[in-house]
């Protein structure tokens, strides 16, 4: 039961429907452009990305039990090795999976220059991400392997399965959406520090501190909007950007709601984490909608 609480805890669903949401706008892009080759490589890709990504998490987990003091310690010895087995058959399945998959791309000659390097730092990547959580002085940059992981491989991915010329839609998706996961990031370590400042699972917020935390979350949600109108004056079509801002009352609603909190006032956590999970989600939402049906 113990085992299942750790991982409930550690795979957290935000950053896995973030992964899923980016990669279908990623593949709605390639319709956009070009039309779909292959609904099966489609997902194949997205079971790839989710298997590795759990693996990541499941291996770290496993190592946290061999190492640290905690819960798992006053557990008797066989239940420790028995989470520990459960742990490493797990993660072993999931890769052999991933692995099957890739494969069966390099088989069929879907594997290529630009991607195989997509997926070396990919990998690199979660390697990266392992340390950087089991590491308490470099913690603060989990969010930032974080952001490639979720955010910036996924819409990539879907797209270079696919095709192999690059196209700048792509950019912009990513560019303009990586602040609004960044703020939704940090207010789940600002609720944490709230009800627990000692849990240790904010060390980000300790490091820029309370207040100057709520005032980067305020301006990482002006970033987003801010980023999407300033890619119309680059040539980008309209009819993608315009719905992006009306989810602009939403950003405002949550930038209010959060000068609430600093100065002082109860915070309306379930309020903020929607709104802030709206500006996230609502523009991606739309952008990967307009590709689809174009």
């Amino acid at each position: 039961m113990l085992l299942f609480k750790k991982i409930s805890k550690i795979i957290r669903p935000f950053r896995y429907i973030s992964l899923i949401a980016m990669y279908t706008v990623g593949a709605g892009l390639v319709q956009y452009v070009q039309n779909l080759r292959h609904w099966y490589v489609f997902f194949q890709g997205l079971f790839f990305l989710i298997f590795v990504s759990l693996s990541i998490d499941l291996i770290t987990l496993l190592i946290q039990i061999n190492t640290q003091s905690g819960q798992f310690n006053a557990l008797p010895i066989e239940d420790r090795k028995q989470n520990r087995l459960s742990l490493a058959i797990i993660s072993v399945a999931l890769l052999t999976v991933a692995s099957v998959i890739l494969v069966d791309w390099i088989v069929k000659e879907i594997l290529w220059q630009g991607l195989s390097f997509l997926i070396f730092t990919y990998g690199f990547t979660g390697l990266f991400t392992i340390i950087v959580k089991l590491n308490k002085r470099i913690k603060n940059y989990q969010i930032l392997f974080e952001t490639v992981i979720f955010v910036i491989i996924p819409p990539a991915f879907a797209y270079f399965l696919q095709s192999d010329d690059p196209h700048r839609l792509l950019t912009m998706v990513v560019l303009c959406l990586i602040p609004a996961f960044i703020a939704y990031r940090l207010l789940s370590q600002l609720i944490a520090f709230n009800r627990n400042p000692n849990s240790g699972n904010h060390e980000l917020i300790q490091a820029i501190g309370w207040e100057h935390s709520m005032v980067i979350h305020n301006a990482l949600i002006l970033c987003t909007f801010l980023l999407f109108a300033l890619v119309t004056l680059f040539g980008y079509p309209w009819f993608l950007i315009w719905p992006v801002f009306l989810a602009l009352p939403i950003g405002l609603l949550e930038i209010w709601l959060m000068e609430r909190v600093r100065r002082g006032e109860k915070p309306i956590w379930k309020i903020m984490q929607v709104s802030t999970a709206c500006i996230y989600f609502l523009p991606m939402y739309l952008i990967g909608f307009a590709f689809w049906i174009r």
